[in-house]
């Protein structure tokens, strides 16, 4: 088995799997205005440099994830 390097180019699904999430919050990620622009369009889909996802990842602020906020503990 050999190493090989990690690939330039990523898709929505190689995104995933680099930043833990779903391939759907991937997908939801990529959409945000401040995601870097995707630099080709195949009929496999959209494809980002993968230097440009790392860098936007050291910056994402993974604890503002959104959704329904917390159950509180019921009031006595």
């Amino acid at each position: 088995m050999t190493n090989t390097p990690p690939a330039e180019h990523v898709g929505v699904t190689e995104i995933g799997e680099m930043l833990s999430v779903s391939r759907q919050r991937a997908n939801k990620l990529v959409a945000r205005a401040d995601f870097p622009a995707p630099v080709a369009q195949t009929k496999a889909g959209r494809v980002w440099e993968r230097a440009a996802v790392v860098k936007w990842e050291k910056g994402w602020d993974r604890t503002n994830v959104g959704g329904r906020p917390p159950k509180r503990a019921a009031q006595q």
